[in-house]
């Protein structure tokens, strides 16, 4: 995922499965399997990310 100059859409909808890096702006995910009441704003997140960044695996 590339640096970012102002806050990404997926922190900003997620921002307990997603992070921003101060130093260089890289998102980072900090839960890689999320709960279950955290799907729908995963979705969000992916769908909105400009950079389609975002792969939601099922399984």
């Amino acid at each position: 995922m590339g640096g970012h100059s102002e806050r990404p859409q997926c922190v900003l909808v997620a921002p307990e499965v997603f992070d921003q890096r101060d130093e260089d702006g890289i998102v980072v995910l900090l839960e890689p399997e999320p709960a279950a009441e955290q799907q729908a704003v995963v979705r969000e997140a992916a769908q909105v990310c400009p950079a389609a960044a975002i792969l939601i695996e099922e399984g």
